[in-house]
């Protein structure tokens, strides 16, 4: 009984083995891989969610807890088991955490470095030798001491580090978390009088904070950036690697979904410092004010637009100066690269400023791959002074720094520099500011070596100038973004590194897959083969095998199919990739061709083209347990489930209904079945309801065949239980085993609550709403004396069912769904007991009343919250000819 739903066009196929196992109307019935047919679980009421168009994400976990991110119009909220993260009142505060001011904060800054506060910011000001920091020490009252917190951090411009110690220094509270530009949520439980942060910066530039805070009380709420058209456009593309999401959508920089525990999250943007790059066209020069930090870079002419902003820029410029400042020990200075032969290698050197110690200018050779070896000195210095130095190896690559070992600073600060006309080296920076079309203000994120004027320059492929990723996918180590057609992949098991002066296999990817289409990539999928999607084709990115990784020069895509594809996400179960074709209403598999030479694509629907009623597809996801199942919602508020194992020939359809409306599902990998989380809208408002297990849908103590269901474990002597979200509507109750509301006697909630008898205590209780599971046969064409019976006058004169955990209560068959009646109400000359629940039940064959037609049907209606299992169905069909 796992042939799943065919469409009308489909019911003469009689020569399709798939068509004996089908039916015609599988509605709240859900085809089983093994061969049964079963009620559909019912959907447990979680929380509300009536925040408009939301998204459920899938995020999996195999800490215990179900964790849910649910975005909504520019937030994100975190469901954890059964509830959104909240977090308690307390009375802690964070001294001026708005930075209208400094005071209640410390300046702990290390060397040159220093902390303050400008225009409603934290200001960090790193040096290449010193740390920026601002520490504040937080008093905790006796009544919360004990009580969960959360420090609260909103980042304009990172990388901050955090911690949080019981003591100075420690963090014990919250070990040193990096955090970049975003909203950061980060629990902990302070024990002690007093708790001690840092927030501090170890990078050479300015970080800002726009403001920490002891989180209120409530559901913790996370600004991201996408609005609820972006949800509802369904734009949003993510992938999952270790505890961060990754996330595209075309319209806003990438974003990291970053979890640091159950209730600590974060929304940061995906920012990348060395790359990916495309050439100018070399008719503008560049000019950088500084070699390190934060500065300004002004054009040869006009060029310059506010959308530049995040846009980075890589200088190539000629000769090598190094600045370096030490203030402690030990510390170690950049270096400059010396060639060539004679007084090509002469470089000079300095040491100023007042100082007390000891400074060594060392020298390294290459190591082979371009970098300094190991370090020896080539002379000590405890006095200020200049000079040239003349490396006396001609050919060869050598490195040249100042250091100051452990032990060799006593006070003061040596100001150093190296500076070499020779020699060619990059720096990159970052635009912050654009003051006018000449003029920006930048970080510096990897060092100037020269602030001459230079046309030679790239500029990174991502801004909001240039555009943004639309789609993301983790594939054989590398993370994958793409633009348009072209998709760009990391420096392995490197998600932040496009650094092209990586070489060989490990190179980053910048390729194209030449596609015909003009929105660019829509989604990619990793299976065997990296995936493509796009509305005009299916691209396969092909290495010279299955075995050999993708690289920048082992890369060609071929169109696979040429299907097109919807502006929705494509979902994966195991070598094959799922996704809606262009129209929107059909869905279609991506799987090995039979030489599993490459992948091609096949009709889901081609037994049912109508299975969606010409509703599009909006949201879908895979449930991989007990049964694979692809769960399609429609827009008309509908879903359909595709229950999906091709190597056992079952790709079988099943409507499913509510009383209400669905709007988004996530599945969730979990322990025995996936949870499988729906957006629902009932009752006037929008909830997230679970998927029941099967194992809770088989009668017994607990048995959740109800929708919008909440379970209760009852007190003695309780007679109310309250269920605000079904006020109104008329519900089934389950108590310990007996239907005690069924559809023949529902219960009307009134003032939120339902009423039932006194309890002893200890009972299970279940109430929800009631739905119906409907199935219908194909038509019942079985041999006859002159042929076909497709188009004789036939009966069904008997009927056989094989059933397993099933009450025959709620069972009602009959040749049509208006003339239906009870299956049997005896068993071996006995009658059955009233709920009475059949681990297994076969019998002889039962008369079905059934009039001769030539489209005789056999109907089946199980009516929750009775459970219903149906492991075989035989038929005696009598036909006349």
């Amino acid at each position: 009984m796992n042939g799943g739903e065919v469409g009308d066009e489909a019911l003469s196929r009689l020569d399709l083995e798939r068509l004996q196992f089908a039916g015609s109307l599988y509605q709240n019935m859900m085809p089983r891989v093994i061969g049964s047919m079963t009620l559909r679980p019912g959907l447990e009421h979680i929380t509300d969610i009536d925040l408009g168009d939301v998204q459920l994400l899938e995020y999996n976990y195999s800490g215990g807890s179900a964790l849910i991110p649910v975005l909504s119009d520019e937030e994100m909220r975190i469901v954890k088991d059964d509830a959104f993260v909240s977090f308690p009142s307390v009375s802690t505060t964070i001294t001026n955490g708005d930075f209208n001011s400094f005071a209640g904060w410390t300046d702990s800054s290390t060397g040159t470095a220093s902390a303050d506060v400008d225009a409603g910011d934290l200001r960090l000001h790193g040096t290449e030798q010193g740390r920026a920091s601002a520490t504040q020490t937080i008093a905790v009252a006796l009544a919360d001491r004990g009580v969960e917190h959360a420090l609260r951090v909103a980042v304009e411009r990172g990388p901050l580090n955090v911690r949080l110690g019981s003591t100075s220094g420690d963090d014990d509270l919250i070990s040193a978390q990096s955090l970049d530009d975003g909203w950061h949520h980060i629990a902990f439980t302070p024990t002690t009088a007093n708790i001690y942060l840092d927030l501090y910066a170890d990078v050479p530039r300015q970080v800002r904070v726009n403001g920490v805070s002891i989180a209120s009380a409530g559901t913790m709420v996370i600004p991201t950036p996408w609005t609820s058209d972006d949800l509802a456009d369904s734009i949003i593309r993510y992938k999952q690697n270790k505890d961060v999401l990754y996330v595209a959508s075309g319209v806003y920089q990438q974003r990291e979904i970053q979890r640091r525990g159950d209730k600590s999250w974060g929304v940061q943007r995906y920012k990348v410092d060395d790359g990916p790059f495309v050439a100018s066209d070399g008719t503008i020069s560049l000019t950088p004010s500084g070699f390190t930090g934060n500065g300004t870079m002004t054009s040869s002419r006009g060029y310059f637009e506010s959308t530049m902003i995040g846009r980075l820029f890589r200088l190539f410029q000629s000769g090598q100066t190094v600045l370096e400042d030490f203030t402690t020990d030990p510390a170690e200075g950049d270096f400059i690269r010396v060639s060539g032969v004679g007084s090509a290698r002469t470089f000079t050197w300095s040491l100023s400023g007042t100082w007390v110690g000891t400074v060594r200018l060392q020298v390294a050779t290459d190591d082979g791959s371009g970098n300094p070896g190991a370090w020896t000195d080539v002379f000590t210095r405890t006095t200020n002074g200049s000079g040239n130095y003349t490396d006396s190896d001609d050919n060869v690559i050598k490195f040249f720094r100042w250091a100051v070992s452990t032990g060799e600073h006593t006070s003061g600060t040596m100001q150093t520099s190296l500076v070499y006309d020779g020699g060619s080296r990059a720096g990159v920076v970052r635009i912050t500011a654009v003051t006018s079309s000449t003029s920006v203000a930048i970080e510096v994120l990897s060092r100037i070596y020269s602030t001459a004027a230079t046309f030679e320059w790239d500029h990174s492929t991502w801004s909001d100038f240039d555009g943004w990723p639309a789609a993301v996918d983790v594939f054989g180590g590398r993370i994958y973004w793409s633009l348009s057609d072209m998709i760009y992949g990391s420096v392995p098991d490197a998600f932040k590194s496009f650094d092209d002066e990586v070489e060989g296999n490990s190179a980053p990817i910048s390729r194209s897959i030449n596609a015909s289409s003009q929105r660019g990539i829509l989604w990619m999928l990793g299976l065997q083969r990296l995936i493509a999607g796009t509305d005009a084709s299916e691209v396969s990115i092909k290495a010279s095998s299955f075995d050999e990784p993708l690289t920048g020069d082992s890369w060609f895509p071929v169109d696979a199919s040429t299907r097109g594809c919807a502006n929705l996400r494509a979902v994966k179960a195991d070598k094959d990739g799922i996704f809606v074709q262009t129209s929107g209403t059909g869905a279609f598999r991506m799987a090995p061709d039979q030489q599993g030479a490459d992948y091609t694509s096949s009709d889901l629907m081609a037994m049912h083209e109508e299975i969606c009623d010409g509703s599009l597809i909006v949201d879908l996801a895979v449930q991989r347990k007990p049964d694979t199942v692809v769960w399609f919602i429609l827009a008309n508020g509908e879903a359909r489930a595709l229950t999906y194992e091709p190597a056992e020939n079952v790709i079988a359809w099943s409507r499913v209904v509510t009383d209400g409306l669905f709007k988004r599902v996530a599945a969730i990998r979990g322990a025995g079945q996936d949870s499988v989380y729906f957006a629902v809208v009932r009752n006037g408002a929008q909830r997230l309801e679970r998927l029941a297990k099967l194992s809770e849908c088989r009668g017994g103590t607990i048995n959740c065949l109800a929708d919008g269901f909440k379970r209760f474990t009852a007190t003695a002597g309780q007679t109310t239980f309250s269920v605000p979200h079904l006020n109104g509507k008329q519900v089934t109750v389950w108590v310990n085993g007996v239907a005690v509301r069924d559809q023949s006697s529902l219960y009307t909630v009134a003032s939120n609550q339902v009423v039932l008898s006194a309890m002893t205590g200890g009972e299970s209780v279940i109430i929800g709403l009631p739905y119906t599971g409907k199935w219908q046969s194909t038509k019942l064409a079985y041999g006859a004396a002159n042929g076909s019976a497709l188009f004789h006058k036939k009966r069904v004169s008997q009927l056989g069912l094989g059933l397993i955990k099933t009450m025959l209560d709620g069972l009602r068959v009959g040749n049509s769904f208006t003339n239906l009646k009870r299956l049997t109400v005896t068993k071996g000359d006995k009658p059955i007991p009233a709920g009475h629940l059949f681990d297994d039940f076969d019998a002889d064959m039962m008369s079905v009343s059934s009039d001769w037609d030539t489209d005789s049907r056999i109907c089946l209606e199980a009516r929750a919250p009775y459970p219903f299992t149906a492991s075989s169905l035989v038929m005696d069909v009598k036909t006349n000819g």
